[in-house]
C-alpha cells in the first residue's frame, strides 16, 4: 500500500467513525426501515406517515409553513407530497387570500388512513423502544432536540402555534 493510499485509508475511517451528519444518516435509515416494515400493512412510509400527522397537526397548512416546520425544502416537500395528493389523502388548494400559496389539508380518506396507520406506528415505536432502551431513547430523544434548537435558524412554526404568537 503505497502511503497516499494509506493517508486516504486512515482519513476515511477518521471521517467515517467521527462524522456527525455519515452517523445520523446511518441510524435514520436503520430507523426508517424499521418503521417502514410496520407502517406497510396499512399502505404507506415513515415519509409519508410523518407528512400526513404533521398536516393533521396544523388542520391546514400552507406548503411553505410545512417545509419550514418539517426542515425540508419546498421542492422536496413537493416530491413527497405528490403521491399522497395523487391518492387522495392530501388536499392542495389554493389561498384564498393569495393563488401562489397552496395549502394542505388531509382529506377524509387521508384521516382515515392515517388512523388506520396510527397502530402500525405504535408498534414500530414499541418494538424501537424495546430495541433501544427506554432510558436510551429518552436520552437520545433530549439530545437530539438539544441539536436541532442549536442548529436551528429560529422557532418553528409549532413553536408559534404554542405560544399564539
Amino acid at each position: 500500500m503505497t502511503t497516499f493510499q494509506n493517508k486516504t485509508t486512515q482519513q476515511a475511517i477518521h471521517i467515517g467513525t467521527s462524522c456527525a451528519c455519515f452517523a445520523v444518516r446511518k441510524m435514520t435509515r436503520a430507523v426508517t426501515q424499521l418503521y417502514d416494515h410496520h407502517l406497510s400493512e396499512a399502505g404507506l412510509r415513515i415519509t409519508q406517515f410523518t407528512l400526513m400527522n404533521a398536516i393533521s397537526g396544523f388542520g391546514q397548512v400552507p406548503v411553505y409553513v410545512l417545509a419550514e416546520e418539517l426542515v425540508m425544502d419546498r421542492t422536496t416537500l413537493t416530491r413527497n407530497l405528490k403521491p399522497l395528493i395523487k391518492a387522495g389523502l392530501v388536499a392542495s388548494v389554493p389561498d384564498q387570500k393569495d393563488a401562489r400559496v397552496r395549502n394542505l389539508s388531509l382529506t377524509l380518506e387521508g384521516a382515515e388512513r392515517l388512523t388506520k396507520a396510527t397502530p402500525y406506528w405504535e408498534r414500530a415505536q414499541a418494538e424501537f423502544v424495546e430495541k433501544v432502551g427506554a432510558n436510551s431513547w429518552a436520552e437520545v430523544s433530549k439530545g437530539i432536540t438539544q441539536i436541532d434548537r442549536a442548529l436551528s435558524t429560529g422557532p418553528r412554526p409549532s413553536d408559534r402555534m404554542m405560544t399564539g404568537r
